[in-house]
């Protein structure tokens, strides 16, 4: 089981810290603007973020190893599709689909472990190891997908796929135990109907605002379809029986601030890491694999930082790793086209250990404020918040960069680095307001006893 889940999230994370670094590639060989080279990221997040809600109740409701071996199956076709794309709409068209399948895969890793690990010590070492397959895959990424990019062309990050997704099948198919909980899982087609909706207005009202600017007429009205269908869902939400996102999850202060937390990470520090990546390669000429070696100090602080915050955890980790990722962010201000390496290495490092710390402590505290019973929502609820985060700080921080070319890149790149480094920090601020002891309020024990979750050997 450990085995299926960790080489399926590894090669997940892997595609996106990849795809990166081959940005600029599929820019020049598929003729490509900026503003579309950025949906072939936001294309797999956005998509992700909408529906990894649903594959998390899905899980819950029709059984987590079901939903976790298929996610790995569409995911694996989505890439091959990505690989022999002739076209940016064919390749966007790829990482909607592997965005389907990941969305299957997100959740069900976490909630595989909790399933597969109730004792508490064995749950935290295995999620604070799944945190450093995540790092593992951020630390190779860019360095693999630089060299495949050089040596081989971009098709070449998606083919790697095939083989790691057909391992991980097979031995899920042989190790991972099926379990569910359909009394706790959502059915609500109509949130998600209204979740993709508004996530889709406004990730392109903010993708699109930096060439046509906030005042004209597709963005406002772009802007107000998505406040309109915002407020259809969370009607909707509160008035179902089983909703996708139940609104007592986040009646518990240290869940709210850990949901919020994974938006703030996926906002500053994965929207950042498209923009440097960028930096790196358009303004300071660095070909793809330098810009892979380039981020190895980032990368190797983020394994470190994930094996300590997997043994220590905590309040005070998870404090420190925000911490870290905003000042890391608004250190990065010194940096112009002409700064050493050195100094940029030094910065990345402290990025990275921040990034760790905080990767490994946030989805720990996300599982760990909720029961078992509803650890595959839990799960998705978090994980969908970092790639919301994900998807509209690519699309916010690029927008800014865009809309301060003229003075150039690196201008635009600072501003950028202001908003996402300030975000992280008031995040930083909410988890040292709401510590631990406040994530189960009193009114958790009159709620009736929970129903045994069901097993069965697959």
């Amino acid at each position: 089981m450990v085995l299926a889940v960790f080489l399926g999230t590894f090669m997940s994370l892997l595609d996106v810290s990849v795809v990166n670094v081959a940005l600029p590639a599929m820019q020049h060989d598929l003729s490509a603007g900026f503003s579309t080279v950025q949906w072939v990221v936001d294309s797999y997040t956005l998509c992700l973020s909408a529906l990894i809600l649903t594959g998390g109740s899905l899980a819950d409701r029709y059984g987590r190893k079901r939903l976790y071996l298929g996610g790995l199956g569409v995911f694996v076709l989505g890439s091959l599709l990505c690989a022999v794309a002739p076209t940016t709409t064919v390749l966007i068209l790829g990482r909607l689909v592997q965005g389907v399948g990941a969305a299957a895969v997100a959740p069900g890793a976490l909630s595989l472990l909790v399933q597969g690990f109730p004792d508490k010590r064995q749950q935290a070492r295995m999620i604070g190891l799944w945190g450093a397959c995540v790092a593992l895959a951020v630390v190779v990424g860019p360095l693999v997908g630089g060299v495949l990019t050089d040596v081989f062309g971009w098709p070449a990050i998606f083919l790697v796929n095939l083989p790691l997704g057909a391992i991980a099948i097979v031995a899920g198919l042989r190790g991972i135990r099926e379990s569910s909980d359909p009394a706790h899982a959502g059915a609500d087609p109509a949130g998600q109907v209204l979740a993709i909706g508004w996530l889709a207005a406004l990730t392109y009202a903010v993708l699109e605002a930096g060439h046509r600017g906030w005042g004209s007429p597709l963005i406002l009205s772009l802007l107000a379809v998505a406040a309109a269908l915002f407020a259809a869902f969370v009607v909707v939400e509160r008035r179902v029986a089983r909703p996708i996102l139940p609104a007592g999850l986040f009646a518990r202060p240290r869940f709210a601030v850990v949901t919020f937390s994974s938006f703030a990470l996926g906002f500053g520090a994965y929207g950042s890491f498209y923009l440097l990546s960028l930096f790196l390669q358009q303004v300071q000429g660095a070909s793809a694999a330098e810009t892979g070696v380039r981020f190895l100090p980032y990368s190797l602080g983020i394994a470190v930082g994930s094996v300590l915050g997997g043994r220590i955890g905590g309040n005070r980790v998870m404090l420190t790793g925000y911490t870290l990722i905003g000042g890391g962010l608004l250190s990065l201000l010194v940096v112009q086209p002409d700064t050493a390496y050195p100094l940029i290495g030094v910065l990345f490092a402290i990025l990275g250990v921040g990034m760790g710390f905080a990767i490994t402590t946030t989805n720990s505290a996300g599982v760990s404020a909720v029961g078992r019973e509803r650890s595959g929502t839990a799960a998705a609820t978090v994980n969908a918040a970092r790639q919301t985060g994900t998807a509209l700080g690519i699309a916010a921080l690029g927008a800014i960069v865009n809309a301060n070319l003229d003075a150039g890149f690196t201008t635009g790149l600072h501003w950028a680095l202001v908003v996402a480094g300030g975000l992280t920090l008031v995040a930083a601020f909410l988890i040292a307001a709401v510590r631990e002891r406040t994530a189960v309020p009193a009114q958790r024990r009159s709620e009736p006893e929970l129903p045994v979750v069901h097993t069965t050997e697959q």
